[in-house]
């Protein structure tokens, strides 16, 4: 047996959907909680938070799931952005009930050249080009099976830099930071299935805050909502689209 069916989702979907908290954030697409709901409880809350800041501080998002033998599926993950905007991300699974216990994924946004497929490198060592697996609306994504002989790699690198092919056969590189793999590959600092549920709703939650405020704001500033000065079928005439 192996990872719960959401998370057994999520190994397929998470290098393409979840995106960071701080540099490791989840980009997530759960519907934010009523207002009206229960507050979550505090120590709950707490204890994510401070796992959290544990993992964060790391680069990683680690995520295990206990299996019937006593052993953890994990899952770790770091996302790249720059302005908000997705750039890359690298999955690893590590998953003794299957039977191919280590698996990588990366992924890159859309607008990639297909054919030269993605490009794997970690600091200057000999590089693996790996096909694409499949893209979504946001992204296009690789995976490989891998050893241990790999991971020792990446917890001796510095970077893992992947690169890719735009339409006009330009280089598109995207550079994975190394520094925390190792503490969090091999420490017990992880959260769980559902405190990951409970993370991204609470982030959800405070993004909608934030776009009803911006929303407001937004209002304001063009006069709308709000009563119009005495110039102000002027103002609003002038007043630049948002």
């Amino acid at each position: 047996m192996t990872f719960r069916k959401p998370l057994v989702a999520s190994v397929a979907v998470a290098a393409l959907m979840l995106s960071p908290i701080a540099s490791i954030a989840q980009e997530t697409t759960t519907e934010a909680p009523a207002a009206e709901a229960a507050p979550a409880d505090d120590s709950a809350s707490e204890g994510v938070a401070a796992a959290v800041d544990e993992l964060a501080s790391q680069n990683w998002l680690k995520v295990c799931d206990p299996l019937p033998d006593g052993q953890k599926a994990c899952l770790m993950r770091q996302v790249v952005l720059a302005n908000g905007q997705f750039l890359g991300s690298f999955l690893l699974r590590d998953d003794p009930g299957q039977e191919s216990r280590l698996l990588a994924v990366a992924a890159v946004p859309l607008g990639v050249l297909l054919p030269f497929g993605l490009t794997w490198q970690i600091d200057n060592a000999d590089p693996v080009r790996v096909p694409y697996m499949l893209c979504d609306v946001q992204s296009c994504s690789t995976q490989l099976v891998i050893n241990e002989q790999y991971v020792n790699s990446l917890k001796r690198g510095a970077k893992l830099t992947l690169t890719a092919k735009n339409r006009q056969n330009q280089d598109l590189s995207v550079e994975i930071d190394l520094a925390g793999f190792t503490a969090t590959y091999d420490g017990d600092a992880a959260l769980t299935f559902e405190q990951l549920q409970q993370q991204e709703s609470g982030q959800n939650a405070l993004e909608q805050v934030l776009q009803d405020r911006a929303e407001q704001l937004r209002q304001e500033l063009s006069g709308e909502g709000a009563a119009a000065p005495a110039d102000g079928d002027a103002v609003t005439e002038e007043a630049p689209a948002q």
